[in-house]
Parts: C-alpha cells; structure tokens; sequence
C-alpha cells in the first residue's frame, strides 16, 4: 500500500477539533437565549452612609485690648477752675434743642444756687430718696449750678466735683441705685408748696462717658411739665442736667420740642469731651 491513498472511511468522522467547536457553539447559543429569557438583576450594593459635617463658626481673632478699657478722660480731675468748661453754653443750645430758639436767657448764674436741698429746711419723702435731688449725700468738695432758658424751656445744669476719680465712681453708682429704686418722690417744703417727680425707668445714655437719662413730669402748683433728667460720671465729677418744657399742651409736643433723650445726653456728653480736652 502506498502513503498517497487514503485509508478507508477517513472522510466520514470528524476529529476531536472538530467537536470541539460544536460544543463552543452549542454552549454560546444557550447563554445568548437564557439572557433574552432572563436577563441579569441589577446588582444591589451596600446604600452609601450620609457623613454630616458641622462647621463651626467662625471664631473671634482676639484683641489685646479689654473691652472694659475706661474711656478718655474717665481719670480726669477737674478742680474749681476747670469744671466749669462742662457747662452747656447757650449756643450749644440754640444748636441742640428746639425750644431755645429763638433765643435763651439765663436764669441760674454760677454760684448763685448752693448744694443740697432748697429752702433750708426741706426734705425729701420718701427720705431714701433724696440723692435722686441732691445727687451726692454730703456736701461735695465744690458744687455749682447754672440754668438757661425762655417761655417755653427751663434747662438747669449741676455739677459736683468729688476729690478723686474713685470716689466719683462710688457716688455715681449709689446715685444711679437711687434713681433706680425711686420712681417717685416729693420735696416737701416749710410753708410752701413743694413738688413730687415721676420718672420714667432711667435708660443708659449713648457717649463716652457712663450716663443714664429718664423721662420725668414735674407736678408742682398745679402743673405737671413733662422733661428729661440726666446724670454722667465724667473724672472726679458727676453732672446732672434738667430739661423742661413749658411750651405746648401736648405732652408729645412738648418732649419734641426738647429733642430726645439721646439727642440731649449727647449735646451735655460733647461739652463734657471739650472740657476733658481742654484739661491738656
């Protein structure tokens, strides 16, 4: 037998890669028919956890400086020369309140009005509240008065000089506890008719210097006048201030044609940084 003929039935049984073929293809035809049957779920993952991040505010670059750092001036001392530069004059008043116009006189002039209660033998009732008159409760190492003022507006100023910037504090605090616990008091006078306050709760006035103002009514003879009372520690002094007005019947009118509050306070809060200035 030659090698060139075939052997018997050589073309009638595949080979072994033959077969494996088929079975590659039988394989691929039922993968592709269970997809379109069922095709894959969605794969189910483990939920995200939510992270919450709080941000804190934003903090204070801090300062050198105390916020309790007295204001200019709070260590000044005045003596009998110099404590009258914290008088409102007149023009600061045509300046300032509408009621001075169209022009003011002077009705207190210095040294005229002496410290403590006027006239001599008057008191006080209740008696716990006569520092809320006399602002001080024994005579101070200097006091003086002046007082401005026309038909419709009376605007008296006080002054009492203390021998040290301490002892100032300490009488304006026992000052502004008076006013505090006294909304209403009377002076009761020998003889004569005397005359009772009513105030408004004192409200801390805006400036520099440590200051409350309250609305008050004076009823005296009759009369009740509507004003603004103030007192401010500046140095070794404390001074106190009274606006009044006499002009319209209308309470409202009347306090409008003092200004305000904080409009007044501010006008005596300026004086008071002048003469503090002028100290050198």
């Amino acid at each position: 037998m030659s090698g060139s003929t075939p052997p018997p039935d050589v073309g009638a049984r595949p080979s072994r890669a033959g077969w494996w073929w088929l079975l590659v293809g039988v394989l691929a035809i039922a993968l592709v028919t269970a997809l379109v049957a069922q095709p894959w779920a969605p794969v189910e993952t483990e939920p995200t956890p939510t992270v919450t991040v709080t941000v804190p505010e934003p903090t204070a670059e801090p300062t050198t400086q105390s916020p309790s750092v007295p204001p200019p001036g709070s260590d000044a001392v005045f003596d009998a020369s110099t404590a009258p530069g914290l008088f409102v004059t007149s023009e600061e008043l045509l300046a300032d309140v509408p009621a001075a116009e169209p022009e003011v006189q002077q009705r207190i002039t210095s040294g005229q009005l002496p410290w403590g209660l006027q006239p001599p033998g008057a008191t006080v009732d209740p008696p716990q509240c006569t520092v809320a008159v006399t602002v001080v409760a024994s005579p101070p190492a200097w006091f003086d008065a002046q007082a401005w003022g026309n038909d419709t507006l009376f605007f008296e100023q006080e002054i009492v000089l203390l021998p040290d910037p301490a002892a100032a504090r300490d009488a304006f605090r026992t000052l502004v506890t008076t006013v505090d616990a006294c909304p209403e008091y009377s002076q009761v006078n020998p003889g004569i008719d005397g005359a009772t306050w009513a105030a408004e709760p004192a409200i801390e006035g805006q400036g520099v210097y440590p200051s409350i103002v309250q609305e008050i009514t004076l009823s005296s003879e009759g009369s009740e006048i509507p004003g603004y009372r103030g007192h401010m520690l500046v140095g070794n002094t404390i001074v106190s201030w009274t606006a009044e007005a006499y002009g319209p019947d209308s309470r409202d009118a009347a306090l409008a044609s003092l200004g305000d509050a904080a409009s007044l306070s501010a006008m005596v809060q300026d004086r008071a940084q002048a003469a503090v200035r002028s100290l050198g």
